[in-house]
């Protein structure tokens, strides 16, 4: 009866241990999370790059050189913080109101986005990170999911799944495999084909993967129309199956926002000549610190100030936190 009883405490103290480890969120985390929402994220001054700087490093911490095991993102403050920026960003999607003629955009995880107009919710690449619930909460706010693809920091089934449960809408390129058959809510776009979902208009571009050139697996550029603006999301798409199709959507030249991988070219930005940038896929932690330092902000921002005076001239560029937003007029 002893023996069993000390295994019993054993397990019970390691349940407490571990619960402990992954629900305490250090001072530290939750003072840089107080500074991001006093930031300003259009301000470019030097108290901003400093406090972009500080987010980096603190992400950049511990960081393991190649991808991070499962285990890492039990305790690790990059889930908490990551958390903290996820959860204060959809409690003001779902507060917020926004005036017709305006468009406002969250940046969450990876390629992640919420895009909001005065009528509909739409959200492009939202997936949870391994052991975080962050995001759940956006199937019940949002109206429209999109998802370029089945990589895991872009698709979330589980979230999916709630957002079924909620009635809510699901885009994916044609082919996709998704185990819910839910007629009428999803939609699988086969290229260059457009759906219009309650006033919002969505067309697919089928694309490989960071220029692997596999066309096997579905993958896609996503343009968005509204009533009053058009974005372009690029997923961890490059290059087109469908040259004609390329050109199609290079000639158009009318987007108001793309947003795009930090790695697509600046000279394909300067083609697509949209009137802001907004660069995501930022602090790619999940990809360990190898591929994390090109990911950066500041490293991203610089590879742009080499073409800032000739490709990309005229082109706002708006670099989002995790959890921040940016809100769209047309003049």
């Amino acid at each position: 009866m002893k023996k069993y009883l000390s295994s019993l405490v054993f397990i019970l103290l390691l349940i407490l241990f571990l619960t402990a480890t992954y629900l305490y969120t250090p001072t530290s985390t939750k003072t840089l999370n107080n500074k991001i929402e006093q930031s300003n994220p259009l301000s470019s001054n030097s108290e901003r790059w400093s406090l972009i700087k500080e987010y980096g490093n603190y992400l950049a911490d511990k960081l393991p050189e190649n991808t991070p095991a499962l285990y890492f993102y039990w305790y690790s403050n990059q889930r908490k913080l990551s958390d903290l920026r996820v959860q204060k960003a959809i409690t003001n999607i779902k507060n917020t109101k926004v005036e017709k003629g305006k468009i406002k955009i969250w940046s969450l995880l990876n390629m992640g986005v919420v895009i909001k107009t005065n009528r509909q919710t739409i959200a492009i690449d939202t997936a949870n990170i391994p052991f975080s619930q962050a995001h759940n909460a956006l199937a019940d706010i949002v109206d429209i999911f999109i998802v370029s693809h089945g990589d895991g920091d872009h698709y979330d089934p589980g979230l999916l799944e709630k957002a079924l449960e909620q009635n809510k809408t699901i885009v994916f390129p044609d082919k996709f495999t998704f185990t819910k058959d839910a007629p009428g809510n999803i939609f699988k776009l086969p290229s260059g084909e457009t759906k219009n979902i309650n006033g919002v208009k969505i067309t697919a571009y089928q694309t490989d993967h960071r220029g692997d050139g596999n066309f096997r697996v579905p993958n896609a550029w996503f343009i968005v129309e509204t009533e009053e603006f058009k974005l372009l999301h690029t997923g961890d798409g490059r290059d087109f199956k469908n040259k004609e199709e390329a050109q199609a959507v290079y000639a158009m030249k009318d987007f108001d926002i793309l947003l795009a991988n930090n790695t697509l070219h600046p000279y394909n930005i300067r083609d697509l000549r949209p009137k802001v940038l907004i660069p995501l896929h930022l602090f790619k932690f999940m990809s360990g610190k190898d591929l994390y330092q090109e990911s950066t902000i500041e490293a991203v921002s610089n590879v742009y100030k080499k073409y800032d005076y000739s490709d990309l001239q005229g082109i706002e560029k708006v670099y989002l936190l995790p959890g921040e937003s940016f809100i769209y007029e047309k003049i």
